[in-house]
């Protein structure tokens, strides 16, 4: 007969177990990774391109379309594969947003949402038109 009663390991280590395989579950899957193609392609001028990505995070969500700028000289297959590391200077969920290119200068007009915009007067001045639908 035992004379005193013990803790067993095991009382703890399966909670904590359980608790790091539902963490592990939830980091993998409910990350959800944004996909991205090539919407449309604009060129600026002779050394720029605008890209405009649709960008779709699964089934749930609907499309955003993010506008980049890119280097004229590279590939389409370069621009995504790098465009995970750069950081787009606008992104709507209008998809028929007007572009019109005026002496090296940009004329955007958006009726719909913008979820963020940053103007970037290095490769190219923007001209932004938006309002709400």
């Amino acid at each position: 007969m035992q004379k005193e009663q013990g803790f067993k390991k095991r009382y703890i280590l399966v909670p904590v177990f359980f608790s790091l395989l539902v963490f592990g579950w939830v980091f993998y899957f409910l990350k959800f990774p944004v996909e991205q193609e090539i919407y449309k392609k604009v060129r600026i001028n002779e050394s720029t391109v605008l890209y405009i990505t649709q960008a779709s995070a699964g089934a749930m969500t609907s499309f955003s379309y993010h506008y980049y700028f890119y280097d004229a000289k590279k590939s389409d297959a370069d621009f995504i594969a790098h465009v995970d590391d750069r950081t787009p200077f606008m992104i709507t969920n209008d998809n028929t947003a007007a572009i019109a290119v005026k002496e090296g200068q940009v004329y955007l007009r958006v009726r719909g949402e913008v979820y963020s915009f940053r103007n970037t007067n290095r490769l190219a001045t923007i001209h932004l038109d938006a309002s709400p639908w």
